[in-house]
């Protein structure tokens, strides 16, 4: 099967997926890593078929597009708030990112956006949105550290890429609001 070129996708996507890539890096055998060997942040325990060493970044971005950005729908919420769905996605699962945002919005947390969650994302503020939604995966990232101490060194890291991403879906968000 042959996989898409980046500039196939949605802008929406490239500007996720140019994130994540950033912030995950390349390739990695960490082993404090519950996901163990990870390349372009694809983990051999989440993908145990991929040939993790020679994944390339197009196939990592495919990946991304099909196994988070269209699970999580992504591609049907604002754009900020998208962007922070897809990076939880990519972190803690497609179920904890749609639980993560139903809970901050107060709906039944069932862990699959669907027409309820769309429309009370995209009736919602983007701004607060996404600070509520950072601030809710900061105490998710606490309570990972507290559970297992072995995972405090990624803490700090964790915290950065929170700050990162709080700056791009600010970024994203805004321009999407100028051009509507």
């Amino acid at each position: 099967m042959q996989t898409p070129a980046l500039n196939t996708y949605t802008i929406d996507f490239r500007h996720a997926v140019a994130f994540v890539l950033a912030k995950e890096g390349g390739y990695v055998s960490h082993g404090d890593d519950p996901g163990g060997e990870t390349n372009f942040g694809i983990s051999k325990r989440a993908y145990p078929r991929e040939d993790i060493l020679n994944l390339t970044e197009q196939r990592a971005a495919f990946l991304y597009h099909r196994d988070y950005w269209r699970t999580t729908r992504c591609h049907e919420l604002p754009t900020g708030i998208a962007l922070a769905v897809f990076d939880a996605a990519v972190q803690h699962g497609p179920a904890t990112a749609a639980k993560l945002l139903q809970e901050i919005l107060s709906l039944t947390t069932d862990g699959v956006i669907g027409p309820k969650t769309l429309m009370a994302a995209r009736q919602s503020d983007t701004e607060w949105l996404i600070a509520r939604y950072v601030l809710r995966r900061a105490r998710l990232y606490a309570r990972i550290q507290v559970k297992n101490s072995g995972q405090a060194v990624f803490i700090e890291g964790w915290f950065n890429r929170l700050r990162d991403l709080t700056n791009a879906c600010w970024q994203v968000g805004y321009a999407g609001a100028r051009a509507a």
